[in-house]
């Protein structure tokens, strides 16, 4: 795999999830994309004597984490509510879309998407809140799916 022209370091500034094409939520902080494959320790040994490698592994599902400020919108809590009671439905395909500073989500340019597999959230947070405070109340979605595949814009 060799690199062609000139690598662009990328800046975004709203990540959008879409699920059939709609975009059903906005956030502000993409914390990670996290895939990994376990190494396994192999051992052989011939001529040349003993062998020590490393082997690809068990390869563990990828999540995402995002957060965003909490609003009125409930498209991820109908959704983690789904997974907590079991609907096989709950498992949907969705587009991680990553857009910069300078580019509207409605303007469908993104600068990279993610497609997310199988996607589910495994976990919602709602950050903590005390009456009277200026804060922002922050909700913290994590998605577990099968498969990222990475679509480069251009």
């Amino acid at each position: 795999m060799a690199i062609t022209g000139n690598p662009t370091v990328m800046s975004a500034a709203t990540f959008v999830i879409q699920v059939d094409g709609i975009q059903v939520a906005t956030f502000s902080e993409l914390s990670g994309i996290n895939t990994e494959v376990e190494p396994v320790e192999y051992i052989s040994t011939g001529p040349g004597g003993i062998l020590h490698t490393k082997q690809f592994g068990k390869t563990k599902p990828p999540s995402v984490t995002l957060k965003r400020g909490l609003d009125t919108q409930t498209y991820m809590w109908a959704w983690h509510q789904a997974v907590l009671q079991g609907d096989p439905a709950a498992r949907k395909t969705c587009s991680l879309q990553l857009f910069t500073a300078s580019q509207a989500p409605q303007s469908g340019n993104p600068i990279i998407t993610y497609l997310l597999e199988n996607a589910w959230p495994s976990r919602l947070d709602i950050g903590g809140m005390k009456a009277g405070a200026s804060e922002v109340v922050t909700e913290t979605v994590v998605l577990q799916c099968d498969q990222i595949l990475m679509q480069p814009s251009g």
